[in-house]
């Protein structure tokens, strides 16, 4: 008869112990890192804040509606006519514009006063710029003057009616005051303590007033082109054309382009 092989647990026993010993750390670890990977409870959650909202300064205060018709500018009477100057038939980049600086019954005595006893390179006029602000297909003239004394820049816009000069525009602003054209409009800018202020300006078949700023314009993708002398132009030295009649005080802008006593409602 064939003896079966004789089980020694002293023998066996320890490999096995240790073997069930490795199971159990291993599934303890693997429930430790379920554990970590589930909800925890992070504390108490912060309080949110209410969305920023705006605070009307006058809730019941209504503002203007805005016209809807791009014409719908205050009336003004037309500036007074140059009629002791007539256009030549070269038009106004023929006129000499001291001669209508010294004509125009729009230019206030101090300024011819200032044009008379000063050397024509030290007048503070800037040179004529000619540019089609009417859609009319004739330049109209633009001229500058700076006036150091009140610390004060002048421009004005001249057109040929005819045979006759008439100003179309007329604008008092802080010395250094500039300008371009967009189009047919007239863009003038000016920096003072108050920062910079832009001001466009169009044709309204009488004189140029300041553009609505409600009204889209067709010329918004243009370039504007700075206001500066063309080459093609002699040099003349003379500028600005008709101021208002009294001289505004210093440091403001009139924004319509003259004083009450140059342009009536």
């Amino acid at each position: 008869m064939r003896r079966l092989p004789h089980f020694d647990p002293s023998r066996h026993g320890r490999p096995v112990v240790l073997a069930a010993l490795a199971a159990t750390a291993a599934l303890s670890g693997a429930a430790g890192c379920a554990a970590e990977t589930g909800a925890r409870d992070g504390g108490p959650a912060p309080e949110l804040s209410p969305p920023v909202r705006s605070a009307p300064l006058w809730p019941d205060y209504a503002p203007p509606v805005p016209p809807t018709d791009g014409n719908a500018d205050l009336a003004f009477e037309p500036y007074l006519p140059v009629r002791d100057v007539s256009v030549p038939a070269g038009g106004l980049k023929d006129v000499p514009v001291r001669k209508l600086l010294a004509k125009d019954p729009n230019v206030p005595e101090f300024v011819r006063v200032a044009l008379r006893n000063c050397p024509g390179a030290e007048c503070g006029l800037r040179d004529a710029v000619y540019r089609d602000l009417t859609a009319d297909g004739r330049d109209e003239l633009v001229v500058a003057l700076d006036e150091p004394s009140s610390g004060l820049t002048l421009i004005q816009v001249y057109r040929a009616s005819g045979d006759t000069v008439r100003p179309v525009l007329i604008n008092w602003g802080p010395e250094g005051l500039t300008g371009e054209t967009f189009g047919t409009d007239l863009i003038l800018t000016s920096t003072g303590q108050n920062g910079r202020v832009t001001t466009r300006y169009r044709w309204n078949g009488e004189v140029m007033t300041v553009e609505n700023p409600w009204k889209s314009s067709d010329d918004a993708t243009r370039a504007p082109d700075p206001l500066a002398p063309e080459k093609a132009v002699p040099q003349q030295h003379a500028g600005p054309g008709p101021v208002p009649r009294t001289r505004p005080d210093n440091g403001t802008d009139n924004g319509t382009g003259t004083d009450a006593g140059e342009r009536r409602p």
